[in-house]
């Protein structure tokens, strides 16, 4: 996974790679935007062209959600 974090405490935007659905998140941060990589999130769709499924992820987010979990 991919995740866009708020750090709470200084309110720093920060990206990190999450390998493992149940750890490696950075206590104190909340998520803000987060995409999925893993095969079974796109393959159905776009089989094995994860570059399509990103564009297109990025295409359909939307920013003003997005911003209203800003802090």
């Amino acid at each position: 996974w991919t995740v866009l974090y708020q750090d709470n405490i200084a309110g720093k935007l920060f990206n990190q790679w999450i390998n493992e659905h149940e750890t490696g998140h950075p206590a104190g941060c909340a998520p803000i935007l987060v995409m999925d990589v893993f095969e079974h999130a796109f393959i159905t769709d776009y089989g094995l062209k994860r570059a399509d499924y990103i564009e297109a992820f990025f295409k359909n987010i939307n920013w003003g959600v997005a911003e209203s979990r800003l802090k």
